[in-house]
Formats: structure tokens, sequence, C-alpha cells
């Protein structure tokens, strides 16, 4: 009889073990989704809250080659944070953690900005530091053809 009670308390805490891991995975992932949202989300907003880098962002995406050492500097120090939040969409996507929905709204804002003049003169003097997987999706996808209402900020047409 007590090696009976000793089974099934063994049973009942193996079967605890599993819904606690079903219920960590769950957390994970959408910690995942989370993580991603608040690193584009920060990112927006740190642009959008400083007109100077609001300024120089534009002026970057119509005219990479026009500007100063210094703005491209900053303009390339803006991008290379941006993209690397979008690879780490990316990541989270293929391993399951974002949601394909999700992503896909932000795979148009990565096309709004690396499908622009000076989004692809960042991305052939610094796509190389990323990822192959991610390199392919970019110049495979997100610098193909624009969306017909694509406006990065929604200053300028891409086509601009």
């Amino acid at each position: 009889m007590l090696q009976q009670i000793a089974s099934f308390s063994e049973l009942i805490g193996a079967v605890g073990v599993i819904l606690s891991l079903v219920y960590v995975g769950r957390q994970l992932r959408q910690a995942g989704a989370q993580t991603v949202h608040d690193n584009f989300s920060g990112w927006y907003s740190s642009i959008q809250g400083d007109p100077d880098l609001l300024a120089l962002s534009i002026k970057g995406m119509k005219d990479y080659a026009s500007m100063t050492e210094v703005e491209k500097g900053r303009f390339i120090a803006m991008f290379m944070a941006f993209t690397s939040h979008s690879q780490n969409a990316f990541y989270k996507l293929k391993d399951g953690s974002l949601s394909p929905d999700l992503w896909r709204c932000w795979e148009y804002v990565s096309m709004n900005f690396l499908a622009t003049p000076g989004g692809k003169g960042f991305w052939e003097e610094r796509g190389y530091m990323f990822s192959d997987k991610y390199r392919g999706h970019v110049e495979n996808v997100i610098m193909q053809q624009p969306h017909s209402s694509a406006k990065p900020w929604g200053a300028f047409d891409i086509g601009q």
C-alpha cells in the first residue's frame, strides 16, 4: 500500500513538473514578443522625441551621400540599432516566440527604412555585419518591391 502511495505521489509530482515547464515555455514566448515590441517602440520613440535625430534620419534616408561624416556616423548608429532589433525579431519569428502577424508589421517598418536610397546605402556598407539568414531575408524580401503606401516616418514616398 505504501509503495502505491509513493508511486502515485511521484506521478503527481511528474505531472506538476511537466505543467510547470509548459507554463514557463509559454511565458518565455510571450516575453520574447514583448522584448521585440519594447526594443522597436523604444527606438522609434527615441527618434520621434528628438527633432534633430528625426531630421537626420529623413535626410539620410533621402540622400545618404550628401551627409557629413558626423551626420553619417549618427545615421549609421541609428540604423545599426534599428536593424539589430529587426534581426532579433526575425530570429524570434523563426524560433516561434513572435507571431507571423506581429513580425509582418515590423517587417513593413524595416522595409520603409531599408528600401529607401539611404537605407540601401547603409545596407551596402553595413549589411555584412548581420547573419547570413537575416541578410538573405533583407535582400530577397524587405528590399524588394516596397509596399505602395510606404512612406518612412510618413514623410516622403520611397520613390522620391
